[in-house]
């Protein structure tokens, strides 16, 4: 996957700092960032430091521009054009020609310090004071402005103030790339960048998501049953008509037969033909319950929590697993035993030995389930809010996951096993 290259653009000098957690955190997302001072940018031996840094920006699918207080190196220092500016300038004939997009950000005091002195100049309009004075009082140097009237100049070009103004009058299109973006810290730049960007989301949290989708989307073209018409169909309507027709009771359990309509376990057993050779192979989805993307984080605690969809991603890893190891050719071959050619002379109902069926219907369950929770999990992928599907039961035998449950020992309860408070 081609990796969204950042090209950052600055004075180095006053932004180190803020340059380097940039890089850091924008790689952190799985981009590739170009800043000069780095050793990993590219340094042609055969060109000047300023040609290599235009050339570089070609290669970038985003501009990050920084304006601080200082003016910076001069490219054209005749007609008072700094090697940012130019970067820019560069920057913005590709953005015209769609080959890359703007973020534009000012210092918040350089900013105020911008406003503050446009008041100040319109205040002095009205002041029987000479020109000159009146321009040397406006553009005096300071912390915040060493260069007011380059940085003011550069501030007006970078919002196209000029280009504006003039659409506005004329009714033509207006430009494009003009946001400025005013910072205080390094936050204020990360949540431009991931509103626009990322949606919040690390690049690292929208691969996994997209390689999720893939590999659930395998499950279920293997698990659905595809008709002769072409309509593709899940076998949990058949499942659960046979448990409804032959419940499996907990005294029931110990009966050596069950005595079963011929034509409902015929249209489960036929179904049950598309498991054979079902190979799942979770690769993304072990991945994806060993990392924070569908945790939430919690403020509070200061840790992370599990949500829905992270439960129904365990959920779905524990029922392949179990799906696997009951898709046995022990288990299926109580379908060849029961089926027309080897009983070709059935009534309307048969008898199967009870355990043997109840393995079979675990199996079933396990298989109906993987279905479910994958296709819940899809929609969820794909936008819309998790919903939890309705679940075949751990056991097919009625009344024994009840029992199960009971058994089981709760959170409350292993706590206090934890602390030493139960042996």
């Amino acid at each position: 996957m081609k990796r969204p290259t950042f090209f950052i653009s600055s004075t180095i000098y006053d932004f180190r700092d803020l340059r380097s957690s940039l890089k850091f955190y924008l790689e952190e997302q799985g981009c590739k960032v170009l800043a000069s001072e780095f050793n990993d940018f590219r340094k042609p031996l055969d060109q000047h430091s300023y040609q290599a840094c235009l050339q570089a920006i070609h290669a970038a699918d985003y501009f990050v521009l920084l304006i601080g207080s200082r003016v910076g190196g001069w490219y054209d220092e005749p007609n008072r054009i700094s090697i940012t500016q130019r970067e820019y300038r560069e920057a913005y004939e590709l953005h015209r020609e769609g080959k890359l997009k703007l973020f534009s950000f000012v210092r918040s005091d350089v900013w105020q310090v911008k406003e503050e002195r446009r008041e100040l100049a319109r205040y002095l309009d009205t002041v029987a004071i000479e020109d000159g004075l009146k321009r040397d009082i406006s553009n005096f140097p300071s912390k915040s402005a060493a260069d007011a009237d380059f940085i003011s100049s550069f501030l007006s070009e970078v919002g196209r103030n000029k280009e504006t103004a003039a659409a506005v009058k004329t009714g033509s299109e207006a430009p494009t790339g003009n946001w400025i973006n005013v910072f205080s810290d390094f936050r204020d730049l990360v949540r431009v960048i991931d509103g626009a960007l990322f949606t919040s989301t690390p690049t690292e949290d929208l691969t996994l998501k997209r390689l999720l989708r893939r590999e659930l989307r395998e499950f279920l073209s293997q698990c659905l049953v595809k008709m002769k018409a072409g309509a593709v169909y899940s076998p949990r309507s058949a499942i659960d008509q046979f448990h409804r027709e032959t419940p499996i009771s907990l005294d029931g359990r110990r009966d050596s037969v069950k005595t079963v309509n011929t034509k409902t376990w015929d249209l489960l057993s036929s179904l049950s033909i598309a498991l054979m050779g079902l190979q799942l192979h979770p690769v993304v989805l072990d991945r994806a319950v060993s990392v924070p993307t569908f945790l939430s984080f919690d403020l509070a605690s200061d840790s992370y929590q599990e949500t829905p969809v992270y439960e129904a991603l365990l959920q779905l890893q524990d029922e392949v697993r179990r799906l696997k190891r009951a898709n046995t050719t022990e288990v299926m071959s109580l379908v060849y035993e029961h089926s027309p050619k080897s009983q070709p002379h059935r009534g309307p109902t048969i008898n199967i030995d009870t355990m043997k069926l109840a393995m079979f219907l675990h199996l079933m369950d396990r298989w109906a389930n993987v279905i479910e929770l994958s296709r819940a999990i899809l929609q969820h992928l794909d936008g819309a809010p998790y919903r939890q599907p309705s679940l075949r039961p751990s056991s097919p035998i009625h009344g024994m996951e009840e029992q199960l449950v009971e058994q089981r020992p709760t959170n409350e309860e292993i706590d206090a096993f934890i602390r030493g408070g139960a042996q």
